[in-house]
């Protein structure tokens, strides 16, 4: 008789959860239309970090929509919304980053960005080059089918949305970082983070990489300071042009040919060169920005050193005067996926897109500041391959196609017939975890 009345009492638990699931197959085609229209309008309406005025006001007003318990204005723009479900469970966290990048965008899409705006001093374009508008679009149907479903779900789900994941303004600060320091883990209290990136592999596949999966990240910026002449008499200055060229020479043999990556990926990249005003003037100053991927933080001291070094050489070989900064704007620590995190969800990546998912084995040398979040508690972030259909399938391991338009790129393309294993994804990981943990 115990035995029937326990029986009695788990089932309709069981087929609560079931039901979170199963009721997403017969709502994604209207909600996809929503999440579709979304993107495409945050897309055209692209905003830089720390400005994401506009988008924050719009998932706002969604999520409001949705009867959730509201917080806006941390780290400047970013967002919680707090859905809480009918039975009892976990507080499970989502995250989706909001900010655009400074480029110009060459998709010619009906929808692309006209937006421009001043960075770092240059009249530039504005584009979401990385896919951010789809992560937001995507957490924002989550948001919407879990409140219309909260009878099946269990526990808490904390829906962050972050500004500044490309990096804040340098007198700011921002992003990840800030949004801890201003205490939303302190007063939410989510036990696990779950977080995507949309890239350029084949349509809707869902990878995921244990351990450490993306690179730490500074960037540095190098002033060379020379004396300005007539371009005429280069011999009467000192010209911090041709410094500047040597340096970049000589930072590209930095990891190809003084440090052993065989078993350790680094990556130095120049990124920003400024100099002059005219053709016929050699100025006085020069500037490099770029930035450095490691994933060993003894390896990362020893670039560092080895810039310097540089530098110093360069400008004993060239009269000029060097100086180098280094986490400029900030650092990203390396992104690490909780290995019993990953071996326990994976299974709901794989429901959410049967036969096309992914564990791999290969850390990605991006950054991201996911990676604040995922050092307070257990994280686990992966990719969703958002490539036209069929473009990408032949690729060893569904692995980035260096045919097609990557994240950062003014070609960058998201087609949205991916989004809905984003979607899915989220849903079933919400799902699955009471089960796990």
């Amino acid at each position: 008789m115990k035995r029937i009345l326990l029986s009695a009492l788990l089932l309709p638990s069981l087929n609560l959860s079931a039901d979170l699931t199963s009721n997403l197959n017969n709502n994604l085609d209207l909600l996809m239309e929503k999440v579709i229209e979304w993107r495409h309008d945050i897309h055209e309406h692209p905003e830089l970090g720390n400005r994401e005025f506009r988008t924050s006001k719009k998932i706002e007003e969604h999520l409001r929509s949705l009867g959730m318990q509201i917080e806006t204005k941390i780290a400047y723009t970013g967002l919680v919304g707090m859905l809480e479900g009918d039975l009892p469970g976990p507080t499970i966290a989502l995250r989706a980053d909001m900010d655009a990048l400074p480029v110009e965008e060459k998709t010619g899409l009906p929808f692309a960005s006209k937006v421009r705006t001043t960075y770092l001093g240059n009249e530039v374009g504005v584009m979401h080059a990385c896919g951010h508008d789809a992560h937001v679009a995507i957490l924002m149907g989550v948001a919407e089918y879990l409140a219309k479903n909260k009878s099946q779900l269990r526990g808490k789900v904390m829906f962050i949305f972050q500004p500044a994941e490309e990096g804040p303004p340098e007198d700011e600060g921002g992003g990840a970082k800030m949004m801890l320091e201003e205490g939303i883990f302190d007063r939410y209290q989510p036990e696990v983070i779950f977080g995507l990136h949309v890239t350029n592999i084949a349509n809707g596949v869902l990878v995921v990489k244990s351990g450490p999966a993306l690179a730490a990240a500074s960037a540095y910026r190098i002033k060379i300071k020379g004396t300005q002449t007539h371009g005429s008499t280069p011999w009467a200055g000192i010209d911090p042009v041709m410094a500047t060229a040597e340096l970049i020479q000589s930072l590209n043999t930095i990891v190809s040919r003084r440090i052993n990556i065989i078993n350790n990926p680094a990556v130095i990249s120049v990124g920003m060169v400024k100099a002059g005003t005219r053709n016929n003037i050699i100025p006085e100053d020069a500037e490099i920005m770029g930035t450095i991927r490691t994933f060993d933080p003894e390896l990362r001291k020893e670039i560092y050193s080895e810039i310097e070094q540089v530098a110093e050489g360069v400008a004993l070989g060239t009269g000029t005067k060097i100086s180098v900064e280094f986490d400029v704007g900030g650092f990203f620590p390396e992104t690490y996926n909780d290995p019993k995190l990953v071996d326990a969800m994976k299974e709901s990546l794989m429901k959410a897109s049967p036969g096309r998912f992914v564990e791999s084995n290969i850390p990605v040398t991006g950054a991201e500041d996911f990676s604040y979040f995922s050092k307070e508690i257990p994280g686990f972030y992966f990719w969703l391959g958002v490539n036209k259909p069929g473009v990408g399938l032949d690729s060893s391991n569904f692995g980035e196609r260096t045919d097609v338009a990557g994240n950062h790129s003014p070609y960058f393309y998201v087609d949205d017939s991916a989004l809905d294993e984003g979607l899915r994804a989220f849903v079933h990981l919400v799902d699955d975890y009471p089960d796990k943990f």
